[in-house]
């Protein structure tokens, strides 16, 4: 399953045409569709589902987005605060602060806090480095040498956002399926 997807914002800030390929494991065709539900409101060009699995140009494949579990998000956090394995991973939370500070907080030092409405309003992974580093405290991702593991409440903000960065030129992206909520063992009353 290729799913194709071409945007243009109104305020110019998604002004791209790069394909994103989503991997359907553990995320459902139908459900496909519905993480899409983001993009209500801007200029949506075109969107092309396709069951051929490529494109017509060999040499550049879309992006992939895996869907990763728990179990999966363990290992790239041992990963991540012992410093080793063999991917840059750069795992980025994108619940706001607030939430993220009055529930449960982020599941470990290393996550990186970029909330999902940053990304979308600054246009965060078309910003230049420095731009990106002074804004966000903390260095911007390479597109070709990072993974980004992204991470929300309960997956759906993750999702979007790892759209985004996959429309952004990402190559290597991770969305935790599960979240904070599977992280930490249920859903928590945000006060």
């Amino acid at each position: 399953l290729s799913l194709f997807i071409y945007v243009s914002s109104i305020s110019g800030v998604l002004s791209f045409n790069r394909p994103c390929f989503v991997s359907p494991r553990h995320l459902p065709v139908s459900s496909v569709t519905s993480k899409l539900s983001f993009l209500h409101g801007r200029d949506l060009q075109r969107m092309f589902l396709s069951s051929d699995g490529g494109s017509d140009d060999d040499d550049q494949q879309p992006p992939t987005i895996t869907n990763i579990d728990k179990a999966e998000m363990t290992e790239i956090l041992s990963h991540v605060d012992n410093g080793t394995g063999d991917k840059n991973y750069v795992v980025i939370d994108v619940r706001g602060e607030p939430e993220i500070m009055m529930g449960t907080g982020t599941m470990s030092e290393k996550v990186h806090i970029l909330p999902l409405p940053q990304i979308t309003m600054m246009g965060a992974f078309d910003m230049d480095d420095k731009s990106f580093e002074a804004q966000f405290n903390f260095p911007k991702p390479s597109a070709e040498e990072d993974t980004l593991v992204f991470t929300c409440k309960m997956g759906g903000r993750s999702q979007q956002a790892a759209q985004l960065a996959a429309m952004s030129g990402y190559k290597n992206i991770m969305n935790y399926t599960g979240g904070a909520d599977d992280w930490f063992g249920g859903e928590f009353v945000y006060t």
